[in-house]
């Protein structure tokens, strides 16, 4: 109907073609076919000179680049046919041929672009206006307090002026993220970007997300710089076959351990002990506490699935006899800690320090908001917590009923004085989490640059220190925090008026830096914290894995083998710990692990160190 439409309106006077002009202008984008038939009509009944106005006029109009682009094409095509072929009549020979080429033309270009709808992508930038891009990222507890979106950290809206972009951030609602992603994923409702910490590989195979490399040569001059200075970053951010599918949040400075066992200071000095570092140092501070404090708790820990680890105090004890609970590097070879007869060791210690009083009897039934209650009732005595919003919410709640209590880290503990623990909480230079492009992703040339903002300097410190005059100065050549966010007029802590202004305390894309911690870290505690628990860090790249990278095969029979091991070794360590499961059961224990098929969990994990060292 459309072409012989279009066909007889042709017959009239040409002026009419400003008509069918305007009727192509004025149609929707995502009828491609209709438009098609429109220009192919118009141009098979229109003469030379007529072709090149009307695309003087195409060239003047705002509409979408998608017709414009599809109108030049046919247009070149047809006219090199008019000089070549004998002009008009050859035109209308072959005007079958061109309504085809133009058919392709344009969905060749729709599947360039993405299509307007359909999907969680933001659209098309208009004219030299901002670039639009949508993240899906999951909300920081901080920042939740006092802003409804990231989009109203005030970091946030200067990297929008300084890279022309308008960014959405798309937020799961809290305690369903993991199910909504899942849902997003498996709809293909698909934003821009991503904040994840998770299988990238199989993310990538799975045609979610695209790799980046060539993005990051031509667009991310600042990351590339760091990646060509940092080989060891470079080879923990890329897969196995050399791809690069997130860009990423580092670490890069002194700092990489985050947290550790603290210790009521104010009772060891009046009970004239020293801070423990051996086991048996540490069984005798726990029997005082426990004899001559009478608290309920001398050592505070919590277990699965209340807690996310055992303790984590559990493993930070287990770690002194040189293992861990789950896979870790012995002689560069992996292997599963709780099968090792160090296990049986470390069990039959914990075990007795149960019976005896001096771990706390609810471990298995604790809860968040347990601990901090018998943290803040003065009922533990030392206690597995974060530097920062551990310790400075812990200290000055409990010095308001009693200004003498105090706090302080204590090293991870060892079997013999003198030895060095290998098992720190150190975290790599790539936390594994950082921003992936999905495949809706219309404009990846401007979210790779926008991102790579925060590798430059001013991004960096726009990152971790926020707008220069209102939320830092600089004193000395060292950006020191004003009032804003150590005196928060509003009240907010600390950790609230960073997350309000700017994205230093929890994970994003760029560097951290560690002048934010050494400010964030306003009590003496806190910094002396940071210090002793970096002290032997860097023993954990003996033990600990790398970063690897499983196939998406892999990922599937790994993840299965470890549910099943995972949920068993959690159930078992309660029952060992409070006598339910006699330590002479612990051979059955491991033949169980081994029926789950461990060794096979194993081998996977070795393979994929073995992929990891030859990059």
């Amino acid at each position: 109907m459309w072409q012989r439409l279009v066909k007889h309106l042709m017959i009239l006077e040409t002026g009419l073609i400003d008509l069918l002009l305007a009727l192509t202008l004025t149609v929707q984008s995502g009828n491609m076919i209709l438009i098609s038939c429109i220009h192919v009509q118009i141009l098979r009944c229109t003469r030379k000179y007529q072709i090149l106005d009307m695309s003087a006029r195409m060239d003047d109009s705002q509409y979408s680049g998608q017709t414009v682009t599809l109108w030049r094409a046919m247009t070149e095509l047809l006219i090199h046919d008019t000089h070549s072929m004998g002009g008009r009549e050859v035109m209308k020979r072959s005007w079958r041929k061109r309504l085809t080429i133009g058919i392709c033309l344009m969905m060749s270009i729709a599947a360039l672009g993405g299509c307007s709808g359909g999907n969680g992508s933001t659209g098309e930038a208009g004219g030299d206006g901002p670039t639009p891009i949508s993240i899906w990222m999951s909300m920081n507890t901080n920042a939740s307090i006092t802003l409804k979106s990231m989009n109203e950290i005030t970091a946030i809206k200067e990297w929008e002026k300084k890279t022309n972009t308008k960014i959405e951030f798309q937020h799961p609602a809290v305690g369903a993220e993991t199910e909504q992603f899942n849902v997003m994923i498996a709809s293909n409702q698909l934003p821009d970007a991503m904040f994840v910490n998770g299988d990238y590989a199989k993310l990538f195979n799975d045609g979610i997300i695209i790799r980046l490399n060539e993005l990051i040569d031509e667009y991310a001059p600042n990351l590339k710089k760091i990646l060509e200075e940092n080989p060891e970053v470079a080879k923990q951010l890329k897969a196995d076959n050399g791809d690069i599918y997130a860009i990423p949040h580092l670490r890069l400075g002194e700092y990489k351990t985050f947290g550790g066992t603290f210790i009521r200071q104010d009772w060891l000095d009046e009970l004239k002990l020293e801070k423990p570092e051996t086991l048996e140092e540490w069984e005798t501070v726990l029997k005082a506490f426990k004899e001559k404090k009478g608290v309920a708790a001398p050592l505070l820990f919590g277990a699965p699935p209340k807690m996310s680890t055992m303790g984590p105090a559990a493993p930070t004890y287990l770690e002194a006899y040189g293992i861990t609970n789950s896979t870790f590097m012995k002689d560069g070879k992996v292997v599963y800690g709780p099968i090792e007869p160090e296990y049986k060791e470390f069990l039959t210690m914990f075990h007795r320090w149960y019976q005896e009083g001096l771990v706390d009897p609810d471990f298995a039934t604790n809860d968040q908001k347990t601990y901090d209650a018998k943290i803040l009732s003065s009922q533990a005595g030392a206690f597995f917590t974060f530097i920062g919003g551990g310790v400075g919410r812990y200290l000055p709640a409990l010095q308001e009923t009693d200004p003498n209590a105090n706090l302080t880290a204590t090293q991870y503990p060892v079997l013999n004085k003198g030895d060095e623990p290998l098992f720190t909480g150190r975290s790599w230079e790539w936390s594994s989490s950082g921003v992936v492009l999905t495949n809706s992703n219309k404009h990846p040339e401007e979210t790779i640059k926008a991102l790579d903002y925060f590798f430059s300097e001013e991004g960096h410190m726009l990152k971790n220190f926020g707008v220069e005059g209102l939320t830092y100065t600089m004193k000395d050549g060292y950006p020191t925090y004003t009032d804003e966010i150590l005196k928060n007029p509003d009240g907010l802590s600390v950790a609230q008026a960073m997350a309000k202004h700017f994205i230093a305390n929890y994970p994003f894309v760029g560097e951290d830096d560690d002048r934010y911690n050494e400010q964030y870290y306003q009590l003496q505690q806190q910094k002396d914290a940071a210090v002793l628990f970096s002290k032997y860090s860097e023993n954990t790249l003996k033990v600990g894995l790398p970063p690897t990278s499983l196939t998406t095969e892999e990922s599937t029979e790994y993840s299965k083998i470890m549910s099943d091991i995972g949920t068993y070794r959690d159930e078992m360590f309660v029952k060992f710990v409070i006598g339910v499961e006699p330590i002479e059961n612990f051979d059955k224990f491991v033949d169980q692990i081994n029926k789950f098929n461990v060794k096979r969990a194993i081998e996977i994990q070795q393979a994929a160190l073995d992929r990891y060292n030859a990059r």
